[in-house]
């Protein structure tokens, strides 16, 4: 007997997805999670920011509007990578996210997660040794051989504080000014740099300098982390010098200048076509004014009945 392990699907079946990753970012929300996951679904189709209604927004999670409403704005107020604005007339919500700040909050995550585990990990390892030993100590060993198990523990104590220091003797110095952190942060931003050449950490002061020009950057250690990572990943992408960077202001500036061409192209071909529309009624009532007044045989077609009668 064979059993049947597909399932028929309806079809035109839509599917919501839910990222672990997403959920950390919105305190295990799950619906605050699929409205951010789709958020950026729409994003990556049109390339561009888009603009969607609530009611189109609480269909596709299959709530209710003013149920969607609440967690729009609950999560809207905890993540800086989605923003939202209200354009044309009606008003319509238009959803941008930023994907440089959304990476650096993944990484800023993955980077807790990882030493979370290295934590507990150690933790477990110490715990378990030190019931090991203990164990083994009182069963087994007598006053000689414990004293030179402490013996043995202290001089691993001091080879593991000598191999420390060493490491920290060998990080890299930072070479770079740190002026454009808070003079809170700029310890953890050292800390990141140090990982890195001196070259290394002049291109990413330079990709920082672009970004924060560009962009408004609110957790710039956790950016500067993502960056690093990248380099040490070998996925690092230099910042061009030749190329020009758009300040925010100049960007709304550019995009306004686009609107009003755009706005005064349409003007122009709206005129266009009601010119021609004008004209072509104009030439429609004159040629109607002319079959209305002239008589019928100064027209070739009835010339020619008459000629064609006479003959």
């Amino acid at each position: 007997m064979t059993i049947q392990n597909s399932v028929i699907l309806p079809q035109n079946d839509s599917v919501l997805l839910v990222r672990t990753s997403i959920l950390h970012l919105v305190d295990f929300d799950h619906i605050a999670a699929l409205f951010v996951n789709q958020v950026l679904y729409w994003q990556g189709i049109v390339h561009r920011e888009f603009y969607k209604t609530d009611q189109e927004f609480a269909a596709e999670l299959h709530i209710s509007v003013h149920k969607f409403r609440r967690i729009k704005q609950r999560t809207l107020k905890k993540l800086d990578f989605i923003s939202t604005v209200l354009k044309q007339t009606p008003a319509r919500t238009h959803y941008q996210a930023d994907i440089d700040l959304l990476n650096a909050a993944l990484s800023k995550l993955e980077l807790e997660e990882n030493a979370n585990k290295k934590g507990q990990k150690k933790k477990n390892f110490s715990q378990k040794t030190t019931a090991n030993m203990s164990q083994s100590a009182q069963t087994s060993l007598g006053k000689s051989a414990q004293a030179s198990l402490s013996k043995s523990a202290h001089t691993i104590t001091e080879t593991k504080t000598e191999i420390t220091q060493k490491t920290t003797t060998e990080k890299k110095s930072v070479v770079v000014d740190l002026e454009i952190f808070p003079d809170k942060e700029q310890p953890a931003a050292k800390k990141q740099l140090s990982k890195l050449s001196s070259h290394e950490q002049l291109a990413v002061l330079a990709v920082m300098h672009c970004s924060i020009q560009t962009k408004q950057i609110k957790n710039k250690i956790g950016y500067l982390q993502a960056v690093v990572k990248s380099v040490l990943d070998g996925t690092f992408t230099p910042a061009d010098p030749s190329k020009k960077v758009l300040t925010a202001e100049e960007k709304i500036q550019r995009k306004k200048a686009e609107e009003i061409a755009e706005a005064q192209r349409e003007k122009l071909a709206l005129f266009n076509y009601h010119k021609q529309q004008a004209a072509y009624r104009k030439a429609q009532e004159q040629t109607d004014e002319t079959i209305k007044t002239e008589p019928l045989s100064e027209f070739p077609l009835h010339g020619l009945l008459k000629t064609l009668r006479a003959a």
